[in-house]
């Protein structure tokens, strides 16, 4: 039997001065394509776009932090479309536009014929969401290669980002590709198998621990490139 053919394509990007990663994901029968999370200089973004007759559908916001928002409104200035982001994000942004389209974890997002699963993952801010396409996970500053988003920044919550990690850990595919918002680490891309064994976070049982590591210990004895800690 042939394997089922992938009926989308997803394109990655390096921007600005925060190795953030912007992603592509394009319906490949209807071409049709959403951006995630688009900050920084997207020139390279609408080259490839025009150049390959895509047609930008849709704006999916992982959460609302200036580094992965700040290009919307030139996306806004020649495409008039919507932006997906979680009500709580909406509301933690405290942001008004009137193309707003909110989730609530769970919800699909139609591109053409592909389907995107919308998954609430608070931790790093209130509305913080994940995008399940495929086996793909695009993970924001949720979940980093063998990292995660902080969480002593405005929003942040480490008890909800241990739930959220325990929870990913737990619910995913073991051969889920996660696809993290920012390039901190040694690729660009893991497994969610991978991540389970090697990312530090993934490591801990006991919630006080967990916090004490992500908002006391971790950026002390961690430098990025960040690489696999495997469970002792």
């Amino acid at each position: 039997m042939q394997p089922l053919k992938q009926s989308y394509a997803i394109k990655t990007f390096d921007v600005g001065p925060m190795q953030n990663l912007i992603y592509l994901i394009t319906d490949l029968e209807t071409r049709q394509t959403a951006i995630i999370d688009p900050a920084w200089d997207i020139s390279s973004v609408n080259n490839y776009i025009k150049d390959n007759q895509l047609v930008l559908k849709k704006i999916l916001l992982t959460h609302s932090h200036h580094d992965h928002i700040n290009s919307i409104d030139k996306i806004l200035a020649v495409h008039d479309i919507e932006i997906f982001l979680n009500h709580k994000e909406k509301i933690f942004w405290g942001k008004e536009y009137d193309n707003f389209v909110v989730n609530h974890g769970g919800d699909i997002i139609e591109l053409g014929s592909t389907k995107i699963k919308s998954i609430h993952t608070p931790g790093h801010t209130p509305g913080s969401t994940c995008y399940y396409v495929g086996d793909k996970l695009i993970a924001g500053d949720t979940l980093f290669v063998f990292g995660c988003g902080r969480c002593d920044l405005h929003g942040g919550n480490p008890e909800e980002m241990f739930e959220t990690l325990k929870n990913l850990k737990s619910s995913l595919e073991k051969n889920t590709i996660i696809l993290p918002g920012h390039d901190y680490s040694v690729k660009k891309e893991s497994t969610i198998e991978e991540q389970i064994t090697g990312n530090p976070f993934m490591h801990f049982q006991d919630i006080n621990k967990f916090i004490e590591y992500r908002m006391h210990t971790h950026d002390k004895i961690r430098v990025s490139p960040y690489d696999a800690i495997c469970k002792t």
